[in-house]
Order: C-alpha cells, then structure tokens, then sequence
C-alpha cells in the first residue's frame, strides 16, 4: 500500500511539472528552443 501512494505521489508531481512546462511554453516563457535567430541569450553565461 504504501508504494502505491509513493507512486501516486510521484505520478501527480510529475504531472503539475509537465502542466507548468507546457503553460509556461505556451505564455513564451522559459528556454528559447534552440533558435539561436530569437534568443535574447539564454545561453550565455
């Protein structure tokens, strides 16, 4: 019983962490996509 819930619990976390990804993707948050053409430099230090 008690793996299960573990499980679940990881489940649901990982789940709100794919659910916040793909809102902030959408709103145009967070890594540019590798399109060296649109980033503001993300990638530098």
């Amino acid at each position: 019983m008690g793996t299960f819930l573990v499980g679940a619990v990881v489940l649901v976390c990982a789940a709100l962490a794919v659910r916040s990804l793909r809102a902030d993707k959408k709103k145009g948050k967070g890594v540019c996509g590798g399109d060296c053409g649109k980033c503001k430099g993300c990638h530098r230090f």
